[in-house]
């Protein structure tokens, strides 16, 4: 299953992911299992495949994404799209992010189908556009294809380690327009480049930064885009700057924006003539799950039961998904076989151990939670 997985192509804004789910579409019925799918943009679509006991319970969410990064201008050594395994790692685009992650929750979702003794409801939710902003989430969670959730584990690569906090981000996009003039006659333009420089100094000086999580650490905000400026011997009259902020649970991102905003008035004011536009390119809420819910339990119980650390569920940089699906329940768990420093690489590999465990863990969890009544 991994291996048709990584032999599909469906690298970020390349429109695919609709054929790739139609394939695990077809897979699944073939397993006896219906789904549905739900298209999206023009070659994309999630899909929604849920399992009944038709016995009253909870309903559990196995989530994962089936876009994954571009290929990078360094050239691989294993074919990307080849599912290549050797010495125990299976090679491939998405191996580690997310594609291992999701053939195992798809296997665990078939080990649950062979076993009737569980209660509830057990559902896998397959997304597309994770990569660029959870565009596919943003779908499911406003079009009532994937009903409300008691709780959801999200296979983002940890090491099969379990996650249940995560940063939010608000990415940012400021356009600055001043006036043009010699290079020689500075005093005759209004530079754009030096607004957004001002602009940067101070984002770094907003309150917010220096907020503090135990499992998150700080918030961060980097200035990851620039453009402006035509030569060397010309005044730029435009620049637009794009920031990349993480932020912490309980941070407001409207609080955040209304803040950056008021910067921006008061930089128009030290550059009398210039304008200034903040816009926000995305924004998603960071995750808080509580340590002691049913399914954070449940993580740590099976992964003591099948002999693994028992360390408490800790905390990631990055976002996911849950940011957008946390809307339709509060309890999500990120939990997922891959070394997230594997993630986005050149030569991606995913350990086939490291695979079976989350396929063990996963089934494991899903009884615990999805448990019969006695």
């Amino acid at each position: 299953m991994l291996q048709w997985m990584l032999r599909h192509d469906t690298t970020a804004q390349q429109a695919r992911e609709a054929g790739f789910v139609t394939e695990l579409s077809r897979y699944l019925a073939g397993q006896g299992i219906a789904s549905r799918k739900i298209p999206g943009d023009e070659g994309r679509a999630n899909l929604i495949a849920s399992l009944d006991s038709g016995r009253p319970g909870p309903h559990l969410v196995f989530c994962g994404h089936c876009d994954t990064v571009p290929l990078g201008d360094r050239e691989w050594q294993k074919p990307p799209f080849g599912g290549a395994i050797e010495g125990g790692r299976i090679y491939g685009r998405g191996s580690s992010d997310m594609k291992g992650g999701l053939a195992a929750l798809t296997a665990s979702l078939l080990d649950m189908h062979a076993n009737e003794n569980w209660s509830g409801r057990l559902s896998l939710a397959v997304t597309y556009g994770e990569e660029t902003g959870s565009e596919g989430a943003r779908l499911m969670a406003g079009d009532g294809s994937l009903a409300p959730f008691d709780a959801m584990i999200i296979a983002e690569p940890t090491s099969n380690r379990a996650v249940r906090s995560h940063k939010g981000a608000l990415w940012l996009s400021f356009t600055a327009t001043g006036r043009t003039s010699h290079g020689s006659m500075p005093q005759m333009g209004l530079n754009a480049l030096e607004m957004v420089v001002r602009f940067r100094e101070r984002l770094l000086e907003l309150d917010v930064l220096a907020a503090y999580d135990p499992l998150l650490g700080q918030p961060t905000i980097c200035l990851t885009r620039l453009q402006g400026g035509t030569q060397v011997n010309v005044i730029p009259d435009r620049a637009i700057a794009e920031f990349d902020m993480r932020t912490l649970p309980g941070q407001s991102h409207d609080e955040i924006l209304k803040a950056i905003r008021a910067i921006a008035r008061e930089i128009e004011t030290e550059y009398e003539g210039g304008k200034i536009v903040v816009e926000s390119i995305n924004s998603l809420p960071a995750l808080d799950t509580p340590a002691d819910s049913a399914i954070v339990r449940a993580a740590l119980d099976v992964r003591q039961e099948l002999g693994m650390h028992t360390a408490e569920a800790g905390g990631a940089s990055y976002f996911t998904d849950g940011s957008v699906l946390q809307s339709l329940g509060a309890d999500i768990l990120i939990l997922g076989p891959g070394n997230p420093g594997e993630a986005h690489q050149t030569d991606e590999s995913l350990d086939l151990s490291d695979y079976l465990a989350a396929r063990r863990i996963y089934t494991a969890m899903a009884h615990r939670f999805l448990r019969s009544p006695e």
